[in-house]
């Protein structure tokens, strides 16, 4: 089925739905070296995911003109319809992931629907998520790290992601003055962790990431904890990768920012509340991973989450 002809693989819009495509797309290159894969990405934002990947050949841009005599065929690795209105009147085979199964990550199944459309069959060797910064990405997050007086002997960085995608979504605007949403951890929780954190060990130090509509988030926090490091908004994907990697710890809501700290593979907590931690939880299996998981996200105290704080860098506080 793989031959010499490149294939083409349509990628989503999203961070996270993106990051999950990228174990079978290295399942392929894997295992058909000399076979070309150009991605057909539908936001800048997934193109900035894929940036560098040595599995890619091209990264070509909704509505971008290009030639589908070029390809053997494409493959909708989400599955989602959408994904394939840009090529309802091109002549140019597709194949669509099945209905999803939820209850199994969403990587999981792309990985088995990438195998089995292998007639070889080969094992699945790799799981990991891809993310690739160079060396631009980590002088640019070291500078940041020197700007605001990080003491690289001595401070324990704590990355927090303290908000989510959806809260610059007009449906939620009305709740935007209480700062909160279904997704994320509730802000005054992370605010009183901050304060004890700081309290235990003054070298704690979190280290705020999102998006530029999280802005208001990490301001109101830093003018109540002047040691945080905010930068939110500071990095592309690549960046926040690289910042990342920087890290003692990571805390995270179920985010696209989850996934990129499961890609650098560093210890890790995450936090569930509704949503299915079965099919968009930290994956795989990581070996510094704790999830907290509740019904509804308020219900995760923040005396648990503090505890678990103080237990994943203990090593660093002797």
């Amino acid at each position: 089925m793989f031959n010499d002809k490149p294939i083409l693989i349509i990628t989503p819009e999203r961070l996270g739905d993106t990051l999950l495509c990228t174990p079978a797309i290295h399942y392929l290159k894997t295992n058909y070296p000399n076979l070309h894969i150009d991605v057909y990405a539908f936001s800048e934002l997934s193109a900035q995911t894929l940036k560098n990947n040595p599995d890619i050949r091209n990264i070509i841009m909704l509505h971008q003109k290009f030639d589908p005599n070029e390809y053997a065929f494409a493959i909708n690795i989400h599955g989602e319809k959408y994904l394939t209105a840009p090529f309802e009147n091109i002549n140019l085979k597709i194949y669509n992931l099945p209905p999803i199964d939820y209850s199994r990550p969403q990587a999981e199944f792309a990985l088995e629907f990438m195998q089995n459309l292998s007639s070889e069959h080969f094992d699945i060797k790799e799981r990991h998520y891809r993310l690739f910064p160079d060396q631009t990405d980590r002088n640019y997050v070291k500078d940041l790290l020197v700007q605001n007086q990080v003491d690289f002997d001595n401070d324990i960085l704590v990355g927090c992601q303290i908000g989510c995608h959806s809260i610059a979504k007009k449906k939620w605007a009305i709740f935007r003055k209480k700062l909160t949403h279904p997704k994320i951890w509730p802000f005054e929780y992370f605010l009183e962790l901050a304060e004890r954190l700081y309290k235990h060990n003054p070298h704690i130090r979190l280290v705020l990431t999102g998006s530029h509509s999280e802005k208001i988030l990490g301001n109101r926090l830093c003018k109540k904890i002047p040691s945080a490091i905010n930068l939110i908004d500071k990095t592309n994907i690549l960046q926040l990768r690289a910042l990342i990697d920087a890290m003692d710890l990571f805390i995270s809501p179920d985010t696209g920012v989850m996934h990129v700290a499961c890609s650098a593979d560093i210890p890790m907590i995450a936090l569930f509340g509704p949503t299915n931690l079965a099919r968009t939880g930290p994956y795989p299996t990581l070996k510094n991973l704790t999830v907290l998981q509740e019904k509804n996200m308020e219900d995760i105290s923040v005396n648990r989450v503090y505890n678990a704080v103080l237990k994943k860098i203990s090593h660093h506080l002797q």
